[in-house]
């Protein structure tokens, strides 16, 4: 079984925790798309391609973090957005982003493509599922 697999109980807890605290038109829940997952996986080096497929390396020591942000350009969601990086570790051990302007990275400049950072603006409200026990009426 996976480290981070919660039950749906907790799930369910959980978010309606969050939920019930919202302000109205607050993001629920992000709608992620694995096309871009894929792309962050790739800038990091986890993923790679081969020939005739892809070849994982380094998973259980690689991180992606997301950080909450605000869109003025969105209108739904009240414009709530998730930010994307992907992370290396540094000799410390912290996890590192791995964006442009990060101070001293532990990579190389060139391994960021763009920015290193990643848009999912697909929220909820609005791209819902609306018979999942995780979305609380």
């Amino acid at each position: 079984m996976s480290k981070t697999l919660i039950s749906i109980e907790d799930a369910k807890n959980w978010t309606k925790n969050y939920q019930d605290t919202m302000r109205k038109g607050d993001a629920k829940a992000f709608l992620i798309k694995c096309e871009t997952i894929v792309e962050i996986l790739k800038e990091m080096k986890v993923l790679q391609a081969t020939k005739g497929g892809y070849t994982l390396n380094n998973v259980d020591d690689s991180c992606i973090r997301a950080y909450i942000g605000v869109n003025p350009k969105l209108s739904n969601a009240n414009g709530q957005t998730l930010v994307m990086v992907g992370t290396k570790k540094d000799s410390s051990g912290v996890e590192r982003d791995m964006v442009e302007e990060e101070i001293n990275p532990p990579y190389s400049r060139s391994e960021v493509t763009g920015s290193g950072a990643f848009d999912f603006s697909m929220g909820c409200p609005d791209d819902c599922d609306d018979n999942s026990p995780l979305n609380h009426k």
